[in-house]
């Protein structure tokens, strides 16, 4: 990667950053530098992230029909909410997630190798940093960045299913700053398209048989929409009962949930397994559930529902980061490199998609696995 493609930008001081970006700030993890792009190569990007999306479709409309959700080792209880909602999209809709893709600069191969459905991060950085970045650099062609855009507008679309003209939309999460602030961007579009916003940490939110409910002013409201930045594999998991009790909630049309529950399929990387032995593609890098198939050729070993680059290991360079998924279940993908700069620095691109790719970001580290201790990088188009 050449280096004439980044422009360095005048430090932006904290003082001067929207209230969202501050903390980041703090944490030494906002690049100052913006990665430039050709149109051609937002062009792959963004052609790749539909190939994938169309892929992910068609398999997930098969592993449900066939009755194999037992392949991803999701629990029975929660097959049927997952093909529920995914046989009523229109209701229960994908409010976004991001697909981390290896390569794409500079003629590179690039593959997707895996897909953030869930509780997918970086909303502020992506949404609010590289547009403030964009304004102190002279690029006529802007950036790939409409993400707060069409956030809105899915959640405008999904809006006018509630019989209310203000219905009551709430973010939870676990209280950890950058979850919140997340959800902070979430309920930023909600504002928008016409509810009326809260947050509430989990552990005060109130689920029971008769829907969802958050305390304000010494009374509890029930909740329209619930925006979640808590995993459904932990959920289902470790928290089988709350699990069940949101199953009823959605089946009687209670609330919504985002993301809905089939974005735990899409999280789950057993599910590429799936993808590469039905849906043999060009686009989504070749994943297996043992080694073997893959002898001879350079892997990268990770947990099933690993996240932030936690507990994986690249076999055949001994090169492997910590993390608390170490007792998972393990997937093996076909190892892709990671662009380079001459820095050594590598990045990994990330593709928002909502109902179309909306914004692109990157992530870049030290070393070949990209973990919570990179940094965000901007980009702009050449």
């Amino acid at each position: 990667m050449e280096d004439n493609r980044f422009q360095e930008i005048k430090k932006i001081r904290k003082k001067d950053m929207p209230v969202q970006l501050q903390w980041f700030a703090d944490e030494d993890y906002l690049f100052e530098e913006v990665l430039g792009l050709h149109t051609s190569e937002v062009s792959k990007f963004t052609f790749i992230a539909q190939e994938a999306y169309s892929v992910f479709e068609k398999a997930t409309d098969k592993i449900i029909r066939d009755r194999n959700l037992h392949l991803l080792d999701i629990p029975q209880f929660f097959h049927g909410i997952i093909e529920k909602t995914w046989n009523d999209r229109k209701k229960h809709p994908l409010l976004y997630g991001r697909f981390d893709i290896n390569g794409g600069i500079d003629e590179r191969n690039a593959k997707v190798i895996e897909f953030n459905a869930d509780t997918c991060s970086t909303l502020p950085e992506t949404i609010l940093w590289q547009k403030l970045q964009l304004e102190h650099i002279k690029s006529p062609m802007g950036q790939l960045n409409k993400l707060e855009r069409d956030l809105e507008s899915t959640l405008s679309d999904l809006k006018r299913n509630i019989p209310y003209e203000k219905p009551y939309f709430l973010a939870s999460s676990f209280g950890h700053k950058e979850d919140r602030l997340n959800c902070d961007m979430v309920l930023n579009a909600a504002y928008k398209a016409g509810y009326d916003v809260f947050y509430t940490d989990l552990e005060k939110v109130t689920f029971s048989d008769e829907g969802i409910f958050f305390e304000i002013g010494g009374e509890f409201q029930p909740v329209d929409v619930w925006f979640k930045m808590v995993p459904w594999d932990w959920m289902f998991n470790e928290e089988p009962e709350l699990a069940k009790l949101i199953i009823e909630i959605i089946e009687k049309d209670l609330a919504i949930i985002l993301n809905p529950p089939y974005t735990a399929v899409w999280q789950n990387k057993l599910f590429l397994n799936y993808i590469t032995q039905h849906f043999p593609n060009t686009f989504i890098a070749e994943t297996y559930d043992s080694s073997s198939f893959l002898a001879g050729k350079d892997y990268v070993e990770k947990p099933v529902y690993g996240r932030m680059g936690e507990n994986v290991k690249i076999a055949h360079k001994n090169i492997q980061s910590e993390g608390d998924f170490a007792g998972q279940k393990k997937i093996y993908q076909r190892y892709y490199p990671l662009d380079k700069d001459r820095e050594n620095y590598y990045y990994q691109a990330g593709i928002f998609y909502t109902f179309q790719p909306s914004a692109i970001n990157f992530r870049a580290e030290n070393r070949e696995i990209i973990t919570n201790n990179c940094e965000f990088v901007s980009h702009y188009i050449i």
